[in-house]
C-alpha cells in the first residue's frame, strides 16, 4: 500500500507553512502495547516515540512508533504511524478533533501487508470525549473496520487525573470472524518530575483463548517524557 495521502498532506502542510510551527516529541516505556484493549507485543513491554508539528489554526502532523509483536515468528517487529488531522472548539464547550492515520507494519519476512489508513472523529465536551474511527479496508483484507468509544478523565487531586474508558470494536472483518468484543479500562494519571505516568487495568470480553497474552485481562503502566 502506498502513502498516497502524503501528496495532500504536502499541500496542508505548504498552506500552512507561513505560520510558526511548534514542533515536539516524545518518548514513552510501558510494560504491555494496549491498542483498543488488545496487546500489540503478546503482553511484552514495548519503547514508543513521536514528534509532532502543530500549528497556530490547529492543524498538525506526526510520526509515531513502537515496537510490536504479534506471536509469530515471521511478524512484524516494528509499527510506524503517520498522520495528519486538525482541531478546534465548535463552542466553548465542545471541541473536535479530526485525524487522518495511515498504519504501517515493518518486519514481516513473508512479504505480509497489512498496512491500512484509518479516520478518526472526536468530539469532546468538558471531561468527555467521544470516538469514532474507521478504515474501509482494515489490514488491507477488502474488508472494514469501525471503532467507538467514550473516555471521562477528571482530576481527583491537583496532581492526579481518574480516566475511564470504554470501546466497542465491529464492521465487516470482525464480523466474518464472529469477533466484534467490547475494551474497557480503569486507571489513573498525572505528572512528575517532567515524567508523565500512568496506571490502568484493562478488560475485555474477546471471544476465545487467553493463553496467548494478546487479549488477557491485565495492568498496563507507562512512564512519558515530552520534550
Amino acid at each position: 500500500m502506498k502513502l498516497t495521502w502524503l501528496a495532500p498532506a504536502a499541500l496542508l502542510a505548504a498552506s500552512v507553512s507561513a505560520q510558526a510551527a511548534e514542533v515536539s516529541g516524545s518518548v514513552t516505556m510501558t510494560n504491555d502495547y494496549r491498542f483498543r484493549g488488545v496487546s500489540q507485543t503478546s503482553g511484552d513491554p514495548a519503547v514508543q516515540a513521536s514528534i509532532d508539528a502543530g500549528f497556530d489554526n490547529g492543524v498538525y502532523a506526526g510520526i509515531w512508533g513502537s515496537n510490536v509483536n504479534f506471536g509469530d515468528s515471521d511478524n512484524a517487529n516494528l509499527e510506524v504511524d503517520y498522520y495528519a488531522g486538525k482541531y478546534g472548539d465548535l463552542t466553548e464547550n465542545i471541541g473536535y478533533d479530526a485525524t487522518l492515520y495511515y498504519f504501517q507494519y515493518h518486519g514481516y519476512t513473508d512479504g505480509t501487508d497489512i498496512d491500512f489508513f484509518e479516520l478518526d472523529l472526536r468530539l469532546s465536551y468538558k471531561d468527555f470525549t467521544a470516538l469514532y474511527a474507521y478504515a474501509p479496508d482494515y489490514i488491507n483484507s477488502d474488508q472494514d473496520y469501525h471503532y467507538v468509544a467514550l473516555d471521562y478523565s477528571t482530576g481527583i487531586t491537583d496532581v492526579v487525573n481518574l480516566d475511564l474508558h470504554a470501546g466497542y470494536t465491529f464492521g465487516e472483518y470482525y464480523e466474518d470472524l464472529d469477533a466484534e468484543y467490547t475494551d474497557y479500562s480503569i486507571g489513573i494519571s498525572g505528572s512528575a518530575a517532567g515524567l508523565d505516568l500512568s496506571v490502568a487495568y484493562l478488560f475485555n470480553d474477546v471471544n476465545g483463548s487467553k493463553t496467548d497474552d494478546l487479549d488477557d485481562n491485565t495492568v498496563v503502566f507507562s512512564v512519558s517524557r515530552t520534550f
